[in-house]
């Protein structure tokens, strides 16, 4: 049986795909600029969309009216005028924005099992609850874990404060702990994501992105990218062309081609290319694999939407080969081109030939990670010559029969496929989200299955990312102390003192370190006082 879920991650709103999304106001309509982004007319549509119940307060939410039905509905969703807060004020305020949404999302946009609606850290900004930071964390989410149920939707948590953030991964694994975490995956799937987790966090795992990462966004397989790219030429000059017999490697030649003869130039091609990928929002898979601690991405992908994931969740990656990397940096390396620049994008089967040529020092650096790190193959077919080749010269760079040598990475498949696995065994661990390759007999029914395959993904990778988080920066930060366990409030009025202790210079370089530590859990010195209670902040 399908569950639902609730997701955690660190991104923006207005960039991340969803169905609908909580937009924070009063019942004045105040309506702070970074939601103004989300459409130029945002306001006046506001204004017309909420009438006497929603100003005089008997009315917490209402979805936005005439709303682009292409883009993720907004819910306009009141904070108490009084700024008043507590569990019942956030109960009821979520209560009536999923309910407003659900009932304005009779035709969700996409295929989901489950509508997915996506809420910021409701309050914190001026609703009332900024002094009380940690409890609100806690109250989201035990009310989003109970709407989620009785409502039958996704829910996401989306955090744009770190603090926030690493608070709500530890609550999450202790309720893992308690028997109520990620209930919807099996038991071998969660141990799977607390292992890969621990990689991560331990800094040995590195992402390996391939185009089933960006489909929850919109973005197209490689045989529809093929289909969209035959609406920019004329077909009749290749009606004695069988695609269907053709390779996708030489199905996009001949396009490619074809682009050529009738547009003047190869650069025809590839802005049609760039305008079929070219995306302007992410999905919850890039958004959860921006949040893992790995200082190295490598992707198939042409598209941003995971670059954009990582600057949203404040781990903005270098990318390769279009920049030159900082020392430190963290780095993604686009193999096969990106729609920045698509003259580097690698689509046609002389593209494939040349890239050795052109490309040798970035196939050296994937096969490196894969000698010296654990990779991490999410939407990836596995029937890509190039990867082939990658894998076939570290394995001979490898000795043949070491038993200390693990295998190179885990691939995260949709279904369970025996064939991949016998092809890959020993080299590359298959990990499928659900049973057997399922028979259907109708496209409906094979969209359905991929979709529920696909949030199986999402739900992997949200624990994995729950386990992969080390920072503790809740610790000490200001107004998160209703967040912490008993044991956490005496450590952390130890440290507080710790941090009020004189410093000397025959300290200092020690105080160099201490210090460092006491950012890392938070600790800023500019917010640190004592109220008139003698209550530490």
């Amino acid at each position: 049986m399908t569950i639902p879920h609730v997701f955690v991650t660190m991104a923006d709103i207005l960039n991340l795909e969803c169905d609908a999304w909580l937009l924070p106001t009063d019942s004045f309509l105040t309506i702070r600029r970074h939601w103004l982004g989300a459409h130029e007319d945002l306001q006046h549509l506001a204004a017309a969309s909420c009438g006497d119940d929603f100003h005089t307060g008997r009315l917490f939410a209402q979805a936005v009216k005439d709303w682009d039905q292409t883009s993720p509905l907004p819910v306009l969703t009141a904070v108490p005028n009084n700024m008043a807060w507590g569990p019942q004020v956030v109960a009821e305020r979520l209560e009536a924005f999923v309910k407003a949404a659900k009932d304005s999302l009779r035709e969700p946009s996409s295929q989901r099992p489950f509508p997915l609606l996506a809420m910021p850290f409701f309050g914190t900004a001026g609703g009332g609850a900024g002094r009380h930071l940690g409890a609100v964390v806690r109250d989201i989410l035990n009310c989003a874990s109970d709407l989620s149920e009785r409502y039958s939707v996704d829910i996401v948590l989306v955090l744009q404060d770190r603090a926030a953030f690493s608070l709500a991964q530890k609550l999450r694994r202790e309720a893992q702990a308690a028997g109520s975490g990620w209930t919807p995956l099996d038991p071998q799937l969660q141990a799977k994501a607390l292992t890969l987790g621990g990689k991560a966090k331990a800094g040995h795992l590195v992402p390996f992105l391939g185009a089933g990462v960006s489909v929850s966004a919109g973005a197209p397989t490689w045989g529809q990218l093929l289909e969209r790219l035959r609406d920019g030429i004329d077909l009749k000059d290749a009606s004695n062309v069988d695609f269907d017999r053709l390779g996708p490697l030489d199905q996009a030649s001949v396009l490619e081609q074809m682009y050529v003869d009738q547009h003047g130039s190869r650069a025809a091609f590839e802005k049609a290319v760039a305008t079929v990928v070219d995306l302007p929002r992410y999905g919850l898979a890039p958004a959860l694999l921006a949040t893992l601690p790995s200082a190295g991405a490598i992707t198939l992908n042409y598209d941003r939407l995971f670059e954009m994931a990582c600057a949203d969740a404040q781990r903005p990656r270098t990318v390769l080969p279009e920049n030159v990397p900082s020392v430190g940096g963290e780095w993604l390396l686009k193999l096969h081109g990106s729609v920045s620049k698509p003259d580097t994008i690698v689509l046609t089967r002389d593209d494939y030939l040349g890239f050795n040529s052109s490309r040798a020092a970035l196939s050296a650096l994937v096969k490196a990670h894969l000698l010296t790190h654990h990779l991490l193959f999410v939407g990836f077919g596995l029937a890509d010559d190039h990867f082939h080749e990658i894998v076939h010269d570290v394995r001979r760079a490898l000795p043949s029969h070491d038993p200390q040598r693990q295998q190179m990475g885990t691939v995260l498949s949709l279904f369970d496929e025996p064939h991949q696995r016998l092809v890959w065994s020993g080299k590359l661990d298959i990990l499928p989200m659900t049973g057997s390759f399922p028979t259907w007999t109708t496209s409906s029914e094979r969209d359905a299955a991929i979709q529920e395959a696909g949030r199986d993904m999402e739900i992997f990778l949200d624990m994995t990312a729950a386990y992969a988080a080390d920072e503790h920066s809740y610790l000490l930060a200001p107004a998160y102390t209703q967040g912490l366990s008993p044991d956490e409030i005496e450590l952390r009025r130890y440290l507080l003192a710790l941090a009020r202790l004189q410093q000397t210079p025959a300290t200092a370089e020690v105080w160099g370190v201490i210090s460092k530590t006491l950012t890392n859990l938070g600790f800023d010195p500019d917010a640190f006082y004592t109220d008139r209670a003698g209550n530490e902040n």
